[in-house]
């Protein structure tokens, strides 16, 4: 399920970092608190968990102006908009998730974006798109997908055309999977592919990789590398689903992975 928040502020112009995943992210948070302070507590400090693994089981938009204008990007890593209406997309299949986050946009019609405050003038329900065994999608926020061995102090990002790439973009979609349903994914990765659509990437020049600060500035400052570009993977439609609705790939309730369906068609 996805919901769409229309933010309005009455400023001339509003300025963020450039880096604002985690404002984001704690934007989310505040909401459900609002709701339930305790479903939030256990939400941001346990999740859904899988063993020795949690995952939150949403993820969300960058905040996008309206009429698709864009960001003015400054030199101090700031970026602003004139643009007075902002939009922000949220999605999680867990109604439960989905109930806080709208209780808590009743409680309090105004959010605070960092130093930003906005007015919720809307909040409205996407329709959910028919699922299939092969589609494309357009990321809306990178796609993070990462492997770590044993004794490597950091984990190595991996992209399309690395040979562990859909293995562990295929295992992650599998894990959310039982965390979310109870059970198993029943089915393996021989007919799952990934395939970037080739005509975006050479209008970017090969440039699809996105780099982003997490908490910029704090002692856990972390950065993330992830795909920005749009894509088609053949898949089992209930990991499709998956992948829709908590994302694709890693870090998901950080900001990463959420996609929407590509509408135009290509040979």
């Amino acid at each position: 399920m996805r919901i769409t928040l229309e933010l309005s502020h009455r400023n001339s112009s509003i300025t963020l970092p450039i880096n604002n995943s985690y404002l984001l992210s704690s934007l989310i948070y505040n909401i459900v608190d609002k709701s339930s302070s305790e479903y939030a507590g256990r939400l941001h400090a346990q999740g859904y968990r899988l063993q020795n693994k949690a995952f939150k089981l949403f993820a969300f938009s960058p905040l996008c102006p309206a009429n698709r204008r864009k960001w003015e990007m400054q030199d101090d890593g700031t970026m602003s908009t004139r643009e007075r209406v902002l939009h922000f997309t949220i999605s999680s299949p867990k109604s439960e998730f989905i109930e806080h986050l709208v209780v808590g946009l009743l409680h309090e019609p105004y959010v605070f974006v960092g130093r930003e405050r906005f007015r919720v003038e809307c909040v409205r329900r996407l329709d959910c798109p028919e699922i299939s065994g092969d589609m494309r999608f357009i990321a809306l926020s990178p796609v993070v997908c990462a492997t770590k061995h044993a004794g490597d102090l950091y984990a190595q990002y991996l992209f399309p055309g690395d040979d562990d790439f859909e293995r562990v973009l295929f295992d992650n979609l599998c894990r959310k999977f039982e965390a979310l349903h109870g059970r198993r994914f029943d089915g393996d990765n021989g007919n799952f592919h990934f395939t970037l659509d080739q005509d975006y990437v050479v209008r970017k020049n090969g440039k699809v990789q996105k780099l982003i600060t997490i908490k910029e500035g704090k002692p856990d400052e972390t950065r993330v590398k992830g795909l920005l570009a749009p894509f088609r993977l053949v898949a089992p439609a209930e990991l499709m689903e998956v992948g829709y609705e908590c994302g694709f790939g890693e870090r998901n309730s950080q900001g990463f992975g959420l996609v929407k369906v590509d509408d135009c068609v290509r040979c």
